[in-house]
């Protein structure tokens, strides 16, 4: 079987390339088979490096343009062009050719687009950075380059879903610390709560100013759907990574809506 991408009909196609990898296509083994794209959890890195080539040939860039970091669950944000650094969770590029990469296995891959500016932007969002804020600074890095909210396009791509995420009581307290009671973000379980973190989500995005039309917040369960996504909470170390991606090639015809 081979690479299949999950995508969002929010996110321009005009000069853009974006994609949510499915789990089938490369050549990982185990409970990593196939498409697994991270390096952190022990699988060998010439197949992880074979499987980021396999995917940037079937998407179209260049592998060698690939821009990742190791996530730490925070909220920092790195735009392309300044000092590097090794550890952040939010990416942001205002130029052509680079290829954003945000990495996850339940948590929330994030894909940003302004095709007015023409800025993108990637995040990784586990609950820890869904509370910290992290999609918001990934909008206010894009606003300093030029970026208006109401032109921002956003995609959460698959991650475990409420019918999955169940959490402690001190996790609710934090979320609706942050939030409030925000309808629908605190699911009841059958033993404990559980989190939607795509509701939550859309409250950091619409409070930071993108237009509700514009935020696709509805992916698939990664924990559910096993033939196709790698998940943590199922398999644990063991299992794969995604890695959600957004880079700019030519110029996009568009206009402020």
């Amino acid at each position: 079987m081979g690479i299949k991408l999950y995508t969002s009909h929010v996110l321009p196609r005009d000069g853009f390339v974006h994609g949510f990898p499915e789990r089938s296509g490369g050549v990982s083994t185990g409970l990593r088979a196939s498409l697994n794209l991270g390096k952190r959890w022990g699988d060998d890195e010439a197949n992880v490096e074979q499987n980021r080539r396999l995917l940037a040939q079937h998407a179209g860039y260049d592998p060698a343009q690939l821009q990742a970091t190791r996530h730490v669950h925070g909220t920092d944000v790195w735009k392309v062009g300044e000092p590097e650094v090794a550890e952040c969770d939010g990416l942001v590029c205002d130029r052509p050719g680079p290829v954003l990469g945000a990495f996850a296995a339940d948590c929330i891959p994030i894909l940003f687009a302004d095709p007015v500016a023409r800025v993108i932007g990637a995040a990784h969002a586990g609950w820890r950075g869904t509370v910290g804020g992290v999609a918001k600074n990934v909008v206010t890095r894009m606003i300093e380059a030029g970026s208006k909210p109401g032109d921002i396009r956003v995609a959460l791509g698959p991650s475990i879903g409420p019918c999955c995420f169940e959490v402690g009581p001190e996790v609710v307290e934090q979320f609706r610390e942050a939030f409030g009671d925000v309808p629908g973000m605190v699911v009841p379980g059958p033993n404990k709560d559980h989190i939607d973190l795509r509701v939550a989500s859309r409250a950091v995005l619409e409070r930071a100013g993108v237009r509700p039309e514009h935020i696709d917040s509805a992916p698939p369960c990664t924990r559910c759907e096993a033939d196709r996504f790698f998940s943590y909470r199922r398999d644990g170390r063991e299992g794969g990574v995604h890695m959600g991606f957004i880079g700019m090639s030519q110029p996009a015809r568009a206009t402020r809506s």
